[in-house]
């Protein structure tokens, strides 16, 4: 039987809806931009969802913004408009949130009115790292098609007579005997024209297009080759070199050589990087439609200026390093329609992360 009983003032509130935002709050709330408005002191009267996602942290209001983490470069463009009193636009800044992701942040900020000379600072700010990153990558196809038509003849024309020095120093060393001082100076030669010859396997690799043989293929398989190509040099380090692979994950349509080429590439960095006695961790998962390899380390981390690209030619930080591998690495993790990016861990060291597609459709 229907209830008909009166209903009280306190019935009848439980029923009345929440009183709606204001149009301009909700406008705010929705935009895919970060909006911060902060008082003359630097205390954050407002901060909208986006920005919250963007710098990867609570921004509560009533808190100064100098006493929250990763947001120095933003207090810079603050300090700035404090000084000039006039606003800022169109400015890129770089900040490292707290899970030690980097991101490219593109920045206006303008005064907040009110009735004393300063009042405080409103910004208006979007996450440009995706949109940069695209870009670089771009940018980075076109250099490398560049180079590769300019170093394909020089390169090719230096191998043969690199060959012919690492040929007949070996020749030599197998015919000196063990002790001869001379055997000292042809072992030298050897090893340094090997050396020339790997860099020239480089420069070939980088410079000749090339087409991938795609198969069906098990992530295992691409972590197991590449470990196995890293294992000496983990061994001569020495280095603890270890892989984690997930459960039953799905056969994967790739080129098995080159993946695992490439995933060896990033282990030897990573070996170079430790030092005695460290370790590095390859891993294999899966993610929706994606496997993740996962390269980590104990090293010192990587640390660039805010213009450096780790995967542009020719740029390294090793001593004798060509600069080319890394590049090599993107080129072929793009060509199977993946990712590849790296981040400093909390605890120390850095971990490359390589996304590749399950499926992929072969190449024209």
């Amino acid at each position: 039987m229907a209830d008909t009983r009166p209903r009280t003032k306190a019935t009848r509130a439980s029923t009345t809806r929440k009183k709606p935002h204001s149009i301009a709050e909700q406008a705010l709330a929705s935009l895919t931009s970060g909006v911060i408005a902060m008082d003359a002191d630097g205390v954050v009267l407002y901060a909208n969802n986006a920005a919250t996602l963007f710098l990867g942290m609570r921004l509560p209001v009533g808190t100064r913004l100098s006493d929250l983490p990763a947001v120095s470069p933003l207090l810079e463009v603050v300090r700035e408009i404090m000084d000039s009193r006039s606003p800022v636009s169109r400015r890129e800044v770089h900040i490292v949130t707290l899970d030690g992701a980097r991101k490219e942040i593109g920045l206006s900020a303008s005064l907040l009115e009110g009735p004393s000379d300063f009042n405080g600072v409103i910004l208006l700010f979007t996450d440009m790292t995706e949109r940069r990153a695209l870009e670089r990558s771009a940018e980075l196809n076109r250099q490398l098609a560049q180079i590769g038509e300019l170093t394909a003849g020089v390169v090719h024309e230096l191998r043969n007579p690199v060959s012919v020095v690492s040929g007949m120093s070996e020749l030599l060393l197998r015919k000196l005997e063990a002790g001869d001082d001379r055997r000292d100076i042809a072992d030298a030669i050897f090893q340094e024209a090997r050396n020339l010859e790997e860099s020239i396997a480089q420069f070939l690799g980088f410079a000749r297009p090339f087409e991938l043989e795609l198969s069906y293929c098990t992530p295992d398989a691409i972590v197991r080759r590449a470990t196995q190509l890293c294992q000496r040099q983990a061994e001569k380090k020495p280095a603890r070199l270890e892989a984690i692979i997930e459960d039953d994950l799905p056969e994967m349509r790739a080129d098995l050589s080159r993946a695992a080429q490439a995933i060896a590439n990033l282990i030897s960095n990573a070996i170079d990087a430790v030092n005695p006695d460290g370790w590095v961790q390859v891993s294999a998962r899966r993610d929706d439609s994606s496997i993740v390899f996962e390269v980590m380390d104990n090293g010192p981390g990587i640390h660039l200026n805010p213009n450096e690209d780790l995967f542009s030619p020719f740029f390294t930080k090793k001593e004798s390093g060509t600069g080319l591998g890394l590049s090599i690495v993107h080129r072929v993790i793009t060509a199977h329609g993946g990712t590849v990016s790296y981040v400093n861990r909390p605890e120390g060291g850095a971990c490359f992360t390589v996304r590749l597609p399950i499926e992929r459709e072969a190449l024209a």
